[in-house]
């Protein structure tokens, strides 16, 4: 009887626990006893869904695994599978490319026609994340670009092409809560100060009284802030929420506000950038010796009979290298910009500037690498819809081949470094794992996710995914049980 409950325990244990390679050049024990530790008696993962992997970078070979197989939410872990597939198909060195272009005759230094800015997609023309590329500097050139045709007058329209993508400027799987935060800004065929401004609010100093809209900054044109706040003295505050959707040139303001409170400062989206982007482009050209008639228009997809054939280009204006808009992306967890490089692998290397041919062609390159797709499905690029679902399996997988890849060196400057800066500036310090690990931060409500590369204490180069998902404590719980895990793969003899 005692061998029989002998041999049932030991095939329980098989079953039950971790795989966990003794053949490897990285002694993980006190890692793989964590594991356990947390596996039998942490009461804040009770409820959670959570799943680690372990793999060699450069072979591949996993050195340990729990629960590997699980489909999870990553947050913006896609977005290292985004921006690499973007590095592979769409090269180091591409840039985003704005056109400018003209219709009509120019006599007597008058245009008697209409200046059309084409758009590329490009996600920092306007933005303040380079130091090129605010709206002086880009306007500065493309005015100066006008001027070499003789032109000082303009009697037709300044029009936004945005046609590079399609209409649908957010994925449909966002949640309605996100999309008129500055997160969740959404992606257009030209786009406009990171598609964002800020909203000024001072809380009012009785309950009888309206928290008020002090000002927005940069002034977004063609858009009403409708106030729809309330003030309370409990506190029950529940916060200041903006709704909006794309094209609209209404945005409500919702929520209760504290009296007797500190101004607020809210950082939301705007609805239509490609119009924000023309308007002040005319307003610059005025203000800077070029008169116009002051009339500015978007065209879109579903723009009725309209044709460039007659279209004179006169400057193309580039963005950053893509090296550097990866890194603004996957360090400082850039939405936008992920959403922009998905749209733009359809537009380049599918058939349309949609999520979905770039869904297709991101897919097919993973085939092309050989990465096993099971339990993977990207709904959007930067990892904020939580129709998303990856495993850690499948993410080792992925980050081997591309530290095998080409590109690696690209990529792995992309990624934020613990204790150093992007979004793992403030982690790790004074630890192995500081200027160790490069890892790149998921974060959803519920969601907390890590993949990257350390190299551990005997030498080895290591990548790694840790997700959890449905946790009931606080994020910065799991957060630090998270670092933990990286200190002691950092420190694997």
């Amino acid at each position: 009887m005692k061998k029989v409950v002998f041999l049932i325990f030991m095939v329980f244990i098989m079953i039950c626990e971790p795989v966990f390679s003794q053949n490897n050049s990285a002694n993980l024990q006190k890692f793989v006893k964590y594991v356990d530790t947390m596996k039998l008696y942490d009461k804040d993962l009770a409820n959670a869904v959570w799943s680690v992997s372990v793999a060699n970078a450069k072979s591949g070979a996993i050195l340990f695994e729990h629960n590997s197989q699980y489909c999870l939410l990553p947050a913006s872990n896609m977005k290292i599978v985004t921006t690499g597939a973007g590095l592979l198909l769409l090269g180091a060195d591409y840039t985003f490319k704005t056109k400018l272009e003209y219709t009509g005759n120019i006599v007597d230094s008058t245009l008697d026609g209409d200046i059309y800015i084409i758009g590329g997609g490009d996600p920092s023309l306007g933005s303040a994340v380079y130091e090129n590329t605010v709206p002086d500097t880009v306007f500065g050139k493309w005015a100066q670009a006008v001027r070499n045709l003789g032109i000082n007058n303009i009697k037709g329209k300044i029009y936004a092409d945005t046609r590079f993508f399609d209409d649908e400027n957010r994925p449909g799987s966002w949640e309605f809560d996100d999309i008129g935060t500055d997160y969740g800004a959404g992606v257009s065929g030209i786009q406009f100060i990171d598609n964002k401004c800020k909203l000024y609010i001072q809380p009012a100093s009785n309950v009888n009284q309206k928290p008020s809209l002090d000002s927005v900054k940069p002034y977004i044109p063609e858009i009403s802030w409708e106030n729809y706040l309330t003030s309370t003295d409990s506190l029950n505050a529940t916060g200041i929420s903006v709704y909006s959707s794309p094209y609209s040139s209404r945005a409500l303001l919702t929520g209760k506000v504290l009296t007797n409170s500190r101004s607020k400062t809210l950082a939301v989206a705007i609805p239509n950038p490609a119009y924000t982007c023309a308007w002040y482009f005319n307003n610059y050209l005025n203000k800077n010796g070029i008169s116009t008639s002051n009339s500015v228009e978007i065209v879109e997809r579903r723009t009725a009979n309209f044709s460039s054939q007659n279209h004179k280009r006169f400057y193309t204006y580039n963005s950053p290298v893509y090296t550097d808009i990866i890194n603004e992306t996957n360090k400082s967890s850039n939405n936008s910009f992920a959403e922009t490089i998905l749209k733009t692998i359809g537009a380049e290397v599918g058939n349309d500037g949609s999520i979905d041919e770039g869904r297709k062609a991101l897919a097919a390159k993973l085939k092309d690498m050989n990465i096993t797709t099971d339990g993977f499905q990207q709904s959007d690029g930067s990892g904020l819809s939580r129709h998303n679902f990856v495993t850690t399996k499948f993410l080792c997988e992925y980050l081997t081949a591309m530290y095998n890849s080409d590109v690696y060196e690209d990529f792995i400057q992309s990624f934020p470094i613990a204790g150093v800066d992007g979004t793992m500036k403030n982690m790790l310090k004074k630890t192995a794992a500081e200027g160790n690990v490069k890892a790149k931060s998921g974060s959803l409500s519920a969601v907390r996710s890590y993949s990257g590369y350390l190299t551990a204490k005997s030498g080895q180069d290591l990548c790694f995914s840790f997700i959890f998902n449905n946790f009931t404590c606080k994020s910065a719980v799991i957060t630090s049980k998270i670092e933990k895990l990286m200190i002691l793969l950092s420190e694997s003899e």
